[in-house]
């Protein structure tokens, strides 16, 4: 996830859910997941005391990534569906309902002792395996899914006596040794019901070594890495994400030597997952991929990472690219590491670019590092694949807190400030706009109905509470395209689980899913990551994240929903500001009817220095006549007018005749891309003040 949910269970370690603010609530993850017990937007000493809407320096013109748009559709009105809905798979544990590998040994936690394989606390050799006798924590939580019961094949080099711990309706069977190869082979046998899985090895001398315990239905003498149903539930995607799979939350890897080795390591780690399974997974299905380069990673790390990748990744693959993940969030350890790195850094050398203006904030540094980090990032992948490669096959992306935009414009201003242009180093800025129940999250006693009726709400407002149009308009203005991370269902946290659950299964889920996605790609946004792909379990008060609760059951009403909207076409665009048209001067990015007085005084008493952005969706590129419709009382009244980052007019002297009385101003020629634009109207100079009433644009 992204924003914010912890499980608190057995072995239910911090799994990223998304931030989102919505009716009084915090929302959760990547993005917006609503809050689980501990996460909450940065407190207000942590957010820079600067105008949040006037923030940016004044008119930088940073231009744009090329003459594409990119949120205008294909030539033929239709963007690729599959190139516009990934997924996140979810974290591979023992206990995870999404069977990903062949053998248990990869979810299996690290070797613990033969008395109590679950405590992890094995002696292992340099090569990963264990020196001496051992036990091994292999699966939990299974009873009554798919696919646990049959018959496992257990092989390893040496001889050991494997024995059951604490595994009901499991039997060991045809245990025999073969000295020619020094390799012991045995059966296990799970029954139905059956749901966990532990093993001791006694008896093992030096140690034995490459152990592998294969699921039923593979040839153990040539397994697969994947699960067939693993790779038929997520081929459906386009992209995967794999911030889950990686540990990227509280992950302590600095350097390429402390990465997952597969070399080295056989079980699953707080590391993550070697890169070279997503490469083998990528290069299997075809898909493109998602990384998260972790937190107080080096660059030699992130070198090693590139060459890495387009040294055995299929060439087809497009790499989406992003700093570690939620970076914004105090309830993940990379928060704070973040943060004490840029404090290190201006520390180290006060002529630090944090601290380009002279700034003395550390909160402001923290978030002008996610941007200047991931900018390195950018460079570093640049040097290894070439520029004809960024942006195109390379993709790195800026994710911040989609709820609160200013947390972007720190990031995007400060590049702009320091570097140039942020679509030089970004191909998007990206956020988690899940939705929930809102006020009614943790509420007992709801139906299912009440729990659908809350959700349906929730994707109502979902534009004004996830701020569509602010964050449209900052990514328009830099050029650069706008994704989601993460996204989807938040039922997360305790009150009225079986009701939640039953929402998640009822039919009309399917149309609250496609009308949250579809509102999304009608916003303006692109790629959307669905948190989560697989299985789950709903029970619980963690959330119904995923889309089943078993990999089997292949058609829930999520899974209807990707299958639909993946079958296309895509909305089109639907904006409020459109070109050709007219519309009202308190229609700014973020503004809303009725405007409040003091929404409406933004645009009457706009001080020098200060501006107000408009979202305008135009029908066709192309040049327009943009016609303000103002009144002053005095001259010298002068506005500067920019588009898509760019200055188009300078010091524009508004004529009227008194204040009220509002005159059509002289035409402002200006260009726009079909799609989205944003036309920023600044105050110059303010003499007496001005009042604008309606804007217009005409071919």
């Amino acid at each position: 996830m992204s924003e914010t949910y912890q499980k608190n269970g057995p072995r239910f370690g911090i799994i990223a859910a998304s931030l989102l603010v919505a009716t009084g609530l915090l929302a959760c993850g990547g993005g917006g997941k609503q809050a689980s017990n501990t996460t909450a937007e940065p407190a207000p000493s942590e957010i820079p005391t600067t105008d949040a809407e006037n923030s940016a320096p004044t008119e930088i013109a940073t231009g744009q990534a090329g003459a594409d748009n990119p949120t205008a559709p294909a030539a033929d009105g239709i963007r690729p569906v599959r190139e516009l809905l990934g997924a996140n798979p979810p974290p591979i544990n023992d206990y995870s309902r999404t069977h990903v590998y062949a053998d248990l040994v990869k979810q299996a936690r690290s070797f613990g002792s033969a008395s109590a394989p679950w405590d992890e606390k094995a002696t292992l050799g340099d090569d990963g395996w264990p020196i001496g006798d051992f036990g091994i924590f292999l699966m939990s939580d299974q009873k009554e899914i798919s696919g646990i019961a049959g018959t496992y094949t257990v092989s390893f080099d040496g001889q050991a006596t494997v024995k059951l711990d604490g595994s009901p309706k499991t039997t060991i069977q045809n245990k025999r040794y073969d000295s020619s190869t020094n390799r012991t082979k045995l059966e296990l046998v799970l029954a139905p019901g059956a749901g966990r899985l532990a093993l001791s090895f006694t008896q093992t001398g030096a140690g034995i070594k490459n152990l592998q315990v294969i699921r039923p239905g593979y040839d153990a003498s040539n397994p697969p890495l994947f699960t067939r149903t693993f790779i038929d539930h997520v081929q459906r995607f386009g992209t995967l994400r794999f911030m889950d799979w990686l540990r990227t939350n509280n992950n302590p890897v600095t350097s390429w030597d402390t990465r997952t080795d597969p070399q080295r390591v056989r079980t699953n780690t707080g590391k993550g997952v070697p890169w070279e399974h997503i490469v083998a997974l990528a290069n299997q299905t075809g898909q493109h991929v998602w990384i998260n380069v972790p937190v107080s990673a080096d660059d030699d790390y992130v070198r090693q990472l590139a060459r890495l990748l387009k040294g055995q990744l299929n060439a087809s693959s497009v790499i989406y690219i992003e700093y570690s993940n939620e970076l914004w969030n105090g309830q993940f350890q990379q928060h704070s590491s973040n943060k004490a790195l840029a404090a290190e850094e201006v520390k180290a050398d006060l002529n630090s670019p944090l601290a380009y203006d002279g700034s003395q904030d550390p909160n402001q540094w923290m978030y002008r590092r996610i941007a200047k980090r991931g900018k390195e990032i950018s460079d570093i992948f640049r040097s290894v694949f070439g520029n004809d490669s960024m942006m195109s096959r390379v993709r790195p992306v800026f994710s911040t807190q989609v709820v609160l935009p200013y947390v972007s414009e720190i990031g995007l201003n400060f590049i702009a400030a320091v570097y140039g242009p942020p679509s030089q180093y970004f191909y998007a800025m990206a956020g988690a706009p899940y939705f929930n129940l809102g006020s009614q999250q943790r509420v007992e006693g709801l139906s299912t109905d009440q729990v659908l009726q809350a959700m349906e709400q929730s994707v109502t407002d979902l534009p004004r509470s996830n701020q569509f149009e602010k964050n449209q308009a900052l990514a328009s203005w830099y050029g650069l395209r706008w994704l989601a991370y993460e996204g989807g269902t938040d039922t997360f946290g305790p009150g009225s689980l079986g009701a939640k659950k039953a929402a998640n299964l009822d039919p009309r889920m399917q149309g609250i899913c496609e009308r949250y996605l579809s509102t999304w790609y009608q916003s303006g946004g692109q790629l959307f990551m669905w948190f989560n792909a697989g299985a789950g379990n709903w029970d619980t008060q963690y959330g119904a994240w995923e889309l089943s609760t078993d990999l089997a059951i292949i058609d829930t009403p999520k899974i209807r929903c990707m299958d639909q909207t993946l079958a296309g076409p895509t909305p089109s665009l639907e904006g409020r500001n459109k070109a050709p048209g007219s519309f009202d001067a308190y229609a700014y990015a973020g503004n809303f009817p009725p405007y409040s007085k003091g929404s409406m005084d933004q645009v009457r008493y706009l001080q020098a220095g200060k501006f107000n952005d408009y979202l305008v969706q135009a029908a066709h590129a192309g040049s327009y006549q943009l016609i303000l419709n103002a009144a002053t009382a005095s001259g010298g009244n002068r506005l500067d007018i920019s588009v898509n980052g760019s200055r188009i007019a300078n010091a524009f002297e508004l004529s009227g005749t008194g204040w009220g009385a509002f005159t059509e101003q002289a035409p402002i020629t200006l260009k726009l891309r079909a799609g989205f634009n944003t036309l920023r109207i600044a105050t110059n100079n303010s003499n007496g003040g001005y009042d604008l009433q309606r804007l217009t644009l005409k071919p």
